[in-house]
């Protein structure tokens, strides 16, 4: 695990500019300018040599966010292909599939813009099905904002569940994972090769997400799913394990076994992350996090999704760069940015 450092021991700048997005720390953004950076505000400035500290390249080189998926997406499961690891099947929504021809059961309708573990929720039995179509009726009718919403008269018009459900959602195999826990793998890399750290996560099978969406409101407490969590999200209220720590408790090494770990199979794993950050260099940002899921009766790894702007909070604070503020947040993630952008600027030839 690498090493958080401060920012006076920012290395200065060789001409690189940096696209930083504008709510990221202020005093990085004030390192960066007085170790001579060039700061990118506006992305459409950005050339192919701009370095992606936050934020991603889709709005420089895509015209639009459904061309920027492709073209990473398919290229990201090109890549982990070559180590046996591929996404769970998935399928776009379909509001009239899910009445006329019903999706296989177990499934996860889950919105790929959301984050958090909001809007993930597994369709587990008839029961969740037709609680599921009770509630969406609901949305789409608009019957129930008025009995929801804070702010009556911002969210009453402004959104088009029909077009919002089928753009967003998709539907995505159930992976059972091992122990009695859901559990999901994330590992933070650059895009010099370095893998920040890596966590386990787990949660209770049977816990409910605290969802704060319109439509999770309508699953959790008008139609109550039988099994909401899908997924281990500290935001959720799950757990963390550390990976490559010396000492476990006795259920942290049962759980690390039951994933095989320390197998093989998961240090390609690891191998294949870093290598597809290092092929697209900061384009997925300068910090990317892969969440991998393990399926206990295939004894194989999926990948889940990526994220260019991965909560770093269990890093930091494993360095004892603890918070309790909205400020200190922020500097503490603009520490781990900063440190990540040292390392990209030792080991390659930005």
């Amino acid at each position: 695990m690498e090493k958080i450092i401060s920012y006076k021991d920012l290395p200065y700048s060789k001409g690189q500019s940096i696209y930083l997005r504008m709510e990221t720390d202020p005093k990085l953004f004030i390192s960066l300018i007085s170790k001579g950076y060039k700061i990118i505000k506006n992305i459409k400035e950005a050339n192919n040599d701009t370095i992606y500290v936050t934020g991603r390249r889709q709005d420089y080189v895509c015209s639009n966010n459904d061309e920027y998926m492709k073209l990473i997406d398919n290229g990201i499961q090109e890549s982990l292909k070559d180590n046996g690891i591929s996404k769970p099947n998935t399928i776009n929504f379909s509001y009239k599939d899910l009445i006329e021809h019903k999706y296989k059961l177990p499934f996860v309708l889950k919105n790929e813009n959301q984050n958090g573990g909001r809007e993930k929720f597994l369709i587990n039995t008839e029961e969740d099905y037709d609680n599921l179509i009770n509630s969406i009726k609901l949305l789409i009718n608009k019957k129930l904002l008025f009995l929801t919403a804070d702010d009556l008269d911002s969210l009453k018009c402004k959104i088009d569940y029909d077009k919002y459900l089928d753009t967003n959602f998709k539907i995505q195999e159930y992976i059972d994972t091992p122990t009695e826990f859901n559990t999901t793998v994330r590992l933070i890399t650059t895009p010099s090769n370095d893998l920040l750290y890596s966590v386990l996560k787990y949660k209770e099978k049977d816990k409910y997400i605290d969802d704060t969406t319109l439509l999770g409101y309508l699953l959790s407490k008008v139609y109550p799913l039988s099994t909401k969590s899908i997924v281990s999200n500290t935001l959720s209220g799950g757990k963390n394990i550390l990976l490559n720590e010396d000492k476990y408790t006795s259920l942290e090494e049962e759980i690390l076994e039951e994933h095989n770990i320390n197998s093989t199979r998961f240090n390609d794993l690891v191998k294949a992350s870093k290598f597809v950050h290092n092929k697209y260099k900061s384009e997925l940002g300068i910090i990317c996090g892969f969440d991998y899921i393990y399926d206990r009766n295939k004894k194989k790894w999926f990948l889940l999704e990526y994220h260019s702007r991965p909560m770093l909070g269990d890093y930091s604070k494993r360095q004892d760069l603890m918070y309790s503020s909205e400020e200190e947040r922020l500097e503490a993630e603009g520490r781990v940015r900063a440190t990540a952008l040292s390392l990209v600027l030792k080991k390659t030839n930005y």
